[in-house]
């Protein structure tokens, strides 16, 4: 498996590993990761950015939190690490017209943006998503 991209200056961090292993390489854990598919070939949807964002209040700004690019498998890089996650509205933003460009095609939605609501800071949370060019769906995972 593939390292997955991390954005230069949105605050790299180390972790422990969990106790699984996926494809012989330890997965770090996180409290928020995500994984993407590309349901037009049935495979994961490498080198897609994404964006994580916090509502932050008074005013409703949101603050962008980290950056990532998908992997050969579609995920990337726990968007939060363990014990910094907070309970508040969250943002998950998908770049998914320059994903399907790359492949050479066009999209009907030039991004996905995923907003929830953390309630349990201490709970892990999977939002994978589900993209192809002319629909998309999500689900909270385990």
């Amino acid at each position: 498996m593939a390292a997955c991209g991390v954005a230069p200056g949105a605050g790299t961090w180390q972790s422990g590993t969990e106790d699984r292993q996926v494809g012989g390489m330890e997965r770090p854990q996180g409290s928020l990761t995500t994984h993407v598919l590309n349901t037009a070939t049935g495979l994961p949807a490498a080198r897609l950015a994404l964006r994580l964002a916090q509502l932050q209040e008074p005013g409703a700004q949101w603050r962008e939190l980290a950056q990532r690019w998908t992997d050969e498998d579609g995920r990337c890089l726990p968007l939060l690490p363990p014990g910094q996650a907070k309970a508040g509205t969250y943002k998950l933003r998908f770049e998914t017209a320059e994903y399907w460009e790359s492949l050479g095609y066009t999209s009907f939605y030039p991004f996905v943006e995923v907003v929830f609501i953390i309630t349990d800071p201490a709970q892990k949370l999977h939002i994978p998503l589900l993209i192809s060019p002319y629909s998309y769906t999500t689900y909270r995972g385990s």
